[in-house]
């Protein structure tokens, strides 16, 4: 039985396109007058590379490595006043130019509310962290649905590990094989959530990843849809 539903954040519940890495980019580039605009940008782009298979290791990497990767690869160092400032800027640049909520967000978790059901957010940072996340839940107004919230850089692991799901299941106060996790991406949200037991569900609203429906126990179209299809659980 259904008793708890954890949700991603990106691409489940914003849009996962959204990107602020221009802002990022430009802001970066203040500091760096040895370094022309594409120089940096090639950077940032084998840097994100790498900060990725870190991300899919199961390590959740932070703004300062990440950062460090860029300087790395221009060869480049920054006093450490100009490196706290880029860093700062880079982690709460997605305030200033936030993504978009997915339509019916709001209406799908009063629903899954209505319910009884405990809700939980489980999300894999990047480049922003989950105080900054946070920030933005409250910001929308969608922070007071959330029993509980699971940041990856809070918590030192993806969700290519169990431990992130079992971790929300338990401060949610049920079993892991009682929660459903919502997502969009067959090699976290999926395949993550079924190895730590709980049930799961594909969204493909955004990321379209049909790769990954064989291994879903639901699979949903756009996020709208859930409310119904957790009647035919």
């Amino acid at each position: 039985m259904i008793r708890a539903v954890s949700f991603d954040h990106w691409g489940t519940l914003v849009d996962a396109d959204h990107s602020n890495k221009g802002e990022r980019l430009g802001f970066l580039g203040r500091y760096l007058p040895a370094a022309n605009g594409e120089q940096i940008a090639q950077a940032w782009d084998r840097s994100w590379e790498r900060f990725h298979k870190l991300l899919f290791s199961g390590l959740s990497p932070s703004t300062p490595t990440f950062l460090s990767f860029v300087l790395d690869e221009l060869g480049i160092a920054l006093e450490p006043d100009a490196y706290a400032q880029v860093v700062g800027y880079w982690q709460a640049a997605m305030l200033d130019a936030p993504p978009r909520l997915l339509p019916g967000v709001v209406e799908v978790l009063e629903a899954v509310r209505a319910r009884g059901l405990r809700v939980g957010l489980i999300s894999d940072t990047g480049v922003t962290p989950g105080s900054v996340l946070k920030e933005r839940l409250r910001q929308t107004g969608l922070l007071p649905y959330f029993d509980h919230l699971t940041f990856s850089d809070e918590i030192g692991v993806t969700k290519t590990r169990q431990y992130p799901f079992r971790h929300t299941a338990q401060a949610l106060g049920v079993s892991v094989a009682d929660m459903l996790h919502v997502g969009d991406l067959p090699e976290t949200d999926i395949r993550g959530g079924r190895a730590a037991g709980c049930r799961t569900a594909l969204l493909l609203e955004v990321s379209d990843r049909r790769d990954g429906i064989p291994d879903a126990d639901l699979v949903l179209e756009h996020l709208i849809d859930l409310p119904t299809a957790l009647d035919k659980l």
